[in-house]
Formats: C-alpha cells, structure tokens, sequence
C-alpha cells in the first residue's frame, strides 16, 4: 500500500490502514528504554490525535516514509510523556496533592489584564478582514505558508508579504496604543 493510500485510508478510518499505523506507534512507543508501560495506550492516542490533525492539514510531504513520519510524532509524544512524568510527584496520589494557592487579583492586576484586552481587541479591530483570516490560518490553525497559499488562491510568496505587512501594522497600532503617541502613517496595503 502507498503512503497516500495509507494516509487516505488513515483519515477515512480504514480498519488495515490504522493497523498498519498503529503497529508503527507501537514499535516506539512499547521500546523497553522508554519505559512508558502503563502509559503505552495513552501516548497512543495522542500520536493518533496529532497525526489526523497534521494529515489533515497536508503537514506530510513526503520527503521521507510515512513510516519514518509517524516514528518521529509517537518519539515526540514519548518525550513528552516522559517529561509529564519527571515533572509530576512520585508515589503521591493526585487527591493528596496539595490544591494550588487561589488568590483573587490585585485591583491592579485585574485593571492591567483589562488593559492588555482592550488593546488586543483594538489591534485586531484595526486590521482589516484579510490580515485576520491569515493570522486565523497561520496563528490558530498553524497551517504552513503552502496550505495557507493554496486556501487563500495566492502564491506562497504573496502569503509572507501580506503577513510581513500585518505584523507590521499591528506592532504600530500596538506601539500607538501602549505609548499613547500618535502612530506615524503606514501605507500599508493588505492587498498585495
């Protein structure tokens, strides 16, 4: 079976394709070194979970095996599993862990996070409709360059110019707003 049929069949829920995958994470993730044990079908998971979200967002390019692309997202999922463990008290069950401190903000704690929203908000009120569906597609859906350029039916170049340009304009309106001086005129287009 090809990648492309293997990824297809992956995204489809393909009974043979997700054994195929499966067995993959599995030769990483059940490695004696590792010692994931327990965690074996936790990990699992999230490498599957991470794996539709990139195939679906056409992350793959083939430039190595499906094989090897799937290794390294069960190895980065390993990891972290690994680092969860090492940050987390041994031998305490998580009832006895002591609750976190709650403490209500600062009057002026709670002014200044009022302050950064307003400005937030009035970054992204400035930018016109095409900055923010880029920053959606580049920010929120960490697509690449490529995906974004091929959504929005521009070249790729076209893509990084108009987010040079947006991140541009919002660092003025966002320097105008922190500093209360007047921004100096930017002619700054967003169609590119």
């Amino acid at each position: 079976m090809t990648d492309q049929a293997l990824i297809e069949g992956f995204l489809a829920g393909h009974t043979e394709s997700h054994r195929q995958v499966d067995r993959w994470i599995h030769e990483v993730l059940r490695h004696p070194r590792l010692g994931l044990d327990a965690e074996v079908e936790d990990a699992a998971q999230e490498v599957r979970r991470k794996l539709v979200v990139s195939l679906r967002a056409e992350r793959f390019r083939s430039e190595a095996s499906l094989r090897t692309y799937v290794w390294r997202a069960a190895q980065h999922v390993a990891v972290d599993h690994i680092r969860h463990r090492i940050r987390r008290p041994r031998g305490v069950p998580l009832q006895d862990l002591p609750e976190p401190a709650t403490r209500e903000p600062t009057p002026e704690a709670a002014l200044q996070r009022r302050e950064r929203r307003e400005i937030a908000e009035r970054v992204l009120a400035s930018l016109g409709e095409d900055c923010r569906r880029l920053w959606s597609l580049i920010v929120f859906e960490e697509l690449p360059y490529a995906a974004v350029a091929e959504r929005m039916g521009i070249s790729e170049a076209n893509v990084k110019v108009r987010a040079f340009r947006c991140r541009a304009k919002a660092a003025e309106v966002y320097r105008t707003a922190v500093t209360g001086t007047p921004a100096s005129r930017l002619s700054i287009q967003e169609e590119a």
